[in-house]
């Protein structure tokens, strides 16, 4: 069955990989870029959708073991040479990230990283971690509709005969996995299990396959009426700006997109795709240019290659500072990997199979060949021979009670105590505040309880506000006229109003204090803007203002510029002291 193509679903592909490629460089840039990746969803939906249909249609059968192997002759070599690479590059020049990336790479390795990622609570927009990884959770959900759905789909031809019937089975389900994206939604906690699993992004894929099912791009005309084929390219119009547009308007923190708007922004989709594979469009031709259906052919080695350089070029700066050449860096060497991927391995396989292995007719098929062994040979001996520490304290929780609950007095002296020579404290004050943060209240859990003995300390590393929400549950007792509770939940990720109102109704009896982040990301002003407001708006939220005080102070931190070295833990411990002590003992 000779295969049909359409260039202008590679343009499409190409608009696709350069919204979440520059959503990755910074997101800042294209808040929505991470959409990008529902457009693949929809352009597979629809073409795999179209290639089985024609089968079927041809041979009344469809050949599932001669799909599969095709599938796996397209996607898998390509993704071995990406992951043996960057494997390598990590024993050899970044060891300490090895412990999570062969975690992750077994995950990869089988098609379930976006099941592993949920199990092991990565937090897709959020995580500080370098994961450089993490992107294989697209392909994950991809392979696993691979896996599943020709042989659904051959059922329901066999039973429901009738494309309609199949196409109402495949809109059911679609709305049952937004349903579930949206029952399962809560802007109060992370949206890694909606975004992750392959339940609730579904209907994407589902989308392209129906509209496969009515508008199969092999059965349309070559020379259709020209008035409908400029209502098409109206159509088609209409959905290119609305898929565009969103990759400028909409964030990971836009609760819409959750709550039916994928779906929606799908249907958009849809009508860009219709108007993509017409041969008569304007819309076909535009996005047919030699420069996107270069980008689209490339597109799956460009996605394949982007995510590990940027993170780990970025891993050696200062996240929210990262110089401009390493951006440039970052795409050629994007660009410059993704060809030789192309070329050396992707194509090869592709066209060849495993006959790259005993068919060596040319230069450039020795080097694949050359290629492939080493990988295939080197790289399981380095990951099985080379240790990779855990690194400490990775995701434990640190909740430290010194002493039981004390209720706080009016107007205590400060107690003196002798202090050795580098240690932070020279007073102790008898308050029992409630501390729940982050890393940095980990770093400092030990000088703080040398301020307050009577502390209790719940911080974790890694903790954003939507962790710490469900945490605040379980210290009712703080929630008192006496209380006293400071909140360090702006390192980690940024916020909306709501996710701040929630967890101050859960202390709106206490004295709240809200630790303002000095954190090289690009979300650092808004989340300070959203402190100061809700101690605007409620008299018992008060600002400890580390950002202010840290201001022009490098020596405080460490080199990734959010944890502290001794002289920050230092003034950290001071002017949670000054403040607390301050407004407890008015």
């Amino acid at each position: 069955m000779k295969r049909q193509y359409f260039p202008g679903l590679d343009g499409m592909r190409a608009i696709a990989v350069i919204a979440i490629i520059i959503f990755h460089l910074n997101p800042k840039w294209l808040p929505g870029g991470f959409l990008g990746v529902d457009t693949f969803f929809i352009i597979s939906g629809y073409l795999i959708t179209t290639l089985l249909i024609k089968e079927y249609e041809a041979n009344g059968s469809i050949n599932l073991f001669h799909f599969w192997y095709k599938r796996v002759k397209r996607l898998l070599p390509p993704v071995l040479f990406m992951m043996f690479i960057v494997v390598q590059y990590i024993i050899f020049f970044d060891r300490e990230l090895l412990y999570q990336v062969k975690k992750d790479m077994y995950a990869a390795l089988v098609y379930v990283s976006n099941w592993w990622y949920i199990f092991d609570g990565l937090d897709y927009f959020q995580s500080l971690e370098p994961r450089p990884l993490k992107h294989l959770w697209s392909l994950a959900i991809e392979e696993q509709f691979y896996l599943f759905f020709p042989f659904i789909l051959l059922m329901l031809f066999k039973f429901l005969k009738k494309k309609s019937n199949i196409f109402i089975v495949f809109f059911v389900i679609s709305i049952i996995s937004m349903g579930v994206m949206w029952a399962m939604y809560n802007p109060a906690i992370s949206i890694s299990r909606i975004y992750f699993g392959t339940d609730t992004r579904l209907q994407t894929l589902l989308l392209g396959a129906m509209l496969a099912l009515i508008w199969p791009a092999y059965k349309l005309k070559q020379n259709a009426p020209m008035y409908a084929v400029r209502v098409i390219d109206v159509i088609g119009l209409i959905g290119a700006i609305f898929l565009i547009r969103s990759f400028f308007v909409y964030t990971d923190h836009s609760a819409n997109v959750f709550q039916g708007g994928l779906y929606i922004l799908g249907i958009f989709t849809l009508l860009f795709i219709m108007a993509i594979v017409h041969p008569q469009t304007l819309i076909s031709k535009f996005f047919s240019l030699p420069l996107l259906t270069w980008i689209g052919r490339y597109s799956y080695s460009l996605y394949l290659w982007h995510y590990p350089i940027i993170v780990l070029m970025q891993s050696h700066f200062i996240q929210g500072q990262i110089p401009w050449y390493i951006h440039i860096l970052s795409i050629v060497l994007t660009v410059v990997m993704a060809i030789i991927s192309y070329q050396l391995i992707e194509q090869p396989f592709r066209k060849r199979g495993l006959k790259t292995f005993i068919d060596i007719k040319s230069v450039k098929q020795f080097t694949t060949l050359l290629i492939s062994l080493y990988l295939l040979l080197v790289t399981p001996y380095l990951v099985a021979t080379v240790k990779a520490a855990a690194p400490e304290n990775t995701d434990k929780i640190v909740v430290t009670k010194t002493k039981s609950i004390a209720p706080a007095v009016k107007r205590i002296a400060p107690i003196q105590v002798d202090g050795k020579e580098g240690e932070v404290p020279t007073k102790t004050y008898p308050h029992a505040p409630l501390f729940i943060g982050d890393s940095v209240l980990v770093d400092i859990n030990d000088y703080i309880k040398r301020v307050f003995p009577n502390a209790t300390i719940d911080g974790e590393i890694g903790r954003s506000i939507y962790k710490a929400i469900p945490v605040a549950d379980n210290y009712p007792e703080f929630n008192r006229k006496d209380g006293i509770v400071v909140l360090y939940l702006g390192t980690n990720g940024d916020f909306e109003d709501y996710h701040m109102e929630t967890i101050l109704k859960k202390f709106n009896k206490a004295q709240v204090f809200l630790v303002t982040a000095r954190v090289p990301r690009d979300y650092e002003a808004h989340v300070n803007e959203e402190m100061y407001r809700s101690a605007k708006k409620y008299k018992n939220v008060h600002i400890i203002d580390w950002y202010k005080v840290s201001q022009g102070h490098p020596e405080y931190f460490a080199p990734d510029g959010i944890h502290l070295e001794y002289p920050g833990i230092k003034a950290m411990n001071k002017i949670v002291t000054d403040e607390i002590v301050k407004t407890v003992e008015k």
